[in-house]
């Protein structure tokens, strides 16, 4: 807290320099805290080759399982693109459910880089 003087010394009060603006930051960084560390408690899950690979990652960005048709193993480099294209499905999912659980909190959807 800060005092402010008048002319001549007389004091007008404290102020709250915590006030306003910095309490609803303050808010918002521990909002954002609880969101990040319930990431890791969401999973979202992509597939590829019509659901022959299924990818399941959670949203702290953590492949938790990759499940596919056990036929694709015939074709090495069919499976190897599978896999890729799978992954990759995943985690764009997981940058769309992080923005979207991060909107919630901001109340701004569709910033950049949120």
């Amino acid at each position: 807290m800060k005092k402010i003087k008048g002319f001549g010394g007389k004091s007008y009060g404290k102020i709250d320099k915590s006030s306003g603006f910095e309490q609803i930051q303050q808010k918002m960084r521990d909002e954002i805290e609880k969101l990040e560390s319930s990431f890791e408690n969401i999973e979202v899950s992509s597939t590829s080759g019509g659901g022959a690979v299924k990818v399941t990652a959670k949203c702290n960005y953590e492949i938790v399982s990759i499940e596919y048709e056990d036929s694709l193993l015939e074709d090495r480099e069919m499976f190897n693109d599978l896999i890729v294209a799978a992954i990759n499905e995943a985690l764009r999912e997981v940058t769309k459910k992080r923005e979207e659980e991060l909107s919630k909190i901001v109340g701004l959807s569709g910033l950049p880089g949120l």
